[in-house]
């Protein structure tokens, strides 16, 4: 069985390797189920995680989208 690692928003808002803010990250967690974050977060209690590698390929596939930049 996979260990996944899961980040806060906070957490990720904080690591410099991504290059969002804390309201940005807010902005794609209330808009996830339009955007296709969906399925990288995970709801614990009234929290919200995300998975970093589905996180990460998130972000790949929106470069992908706008024609590969």
């Amino acid at each position: 069985m996979s260990e996944y690692q899961y980040l806060s928003i906070k957490q990720i808002a904080e690591r410099d390797q991504y290059p969002f803010t804390l309201g940005q990250m807010r902005h794609y967690l209330i808009l996830r189920h339009r955007n296709g974050l969906e399925s990288a977060v995970r709801k614990i209690g009234k929290r919200l995680y995300l998975r970093k590698d589905l996180f990460e390929t998130w972000i790949e596939e929106q470069g992908q989208k706008r024609g590969g930049k």
